[in-house]
C-alpha cells in the first residue's frame, strides 16, 4: 500500500496585493507538478475573500517535507515572491501534510 500526503496551504493576502498574488500563483500552480505534485486546487475561502487555500498530494513525506520548506523560503525564486502579498509573510502561511492510503 502507497502512502501519499495531501498538503493544505493556508494565508490571508493584502488586499491591495490581489492582482500581484494571482500573476504568481498562476505560475505556482503550473510548477507544482514538476514536484510531482497532483491533484492542485487553489481556491479563496467562502468566509473570507482575503484568504486562499491550496491543496495537492504529494508521492512521500520527503515530498512534503521539501515543498514545504521551499514554499516557506524567502529565498526561493518564485514561491518567495509570495512573502510580500501574504499578511505576515510567509512565515505566517499554515502548512500540513496528512497522510492518506491508497
Amino acid at each position: 500500500m502507497k502512502k501519499s500526503l495531501q498538503i493544505y496551504l493556508e494565508y490571508e493576502i493584502k488586499q491591495s496585493l490581489h492582482h500581484q498574488y494571482r500573476q504568481i500563483m498562476w505560475k505556482i500552480i503550473q510548477s507544482l507538478p514538476r514536484y510531482d505534485a497532483v491533484n492542485i486546487r487553489w481556491e479563496r475561502s467562502e468566509g473570507n475573500p482575503d484568504r486562499y487555500i491550496e491543496t495537492f498530494t504529494v508521492p512521500t513525506e520527503a515530498h512534503f517535507y521539501a515543498l514545504k520548506r521551499m514554499r516557506m523560503s524567502t529565498g526561493h525564486l518564485l514561491f518567495g515572491l509570495l512573502d510580500e502579498c501574504i499578511c505576515g509573510g510567509l512565515k505566517e502561511m499554515k502548512c500540513i501534510g496528512l497522510k492518506k492510503s491508497s
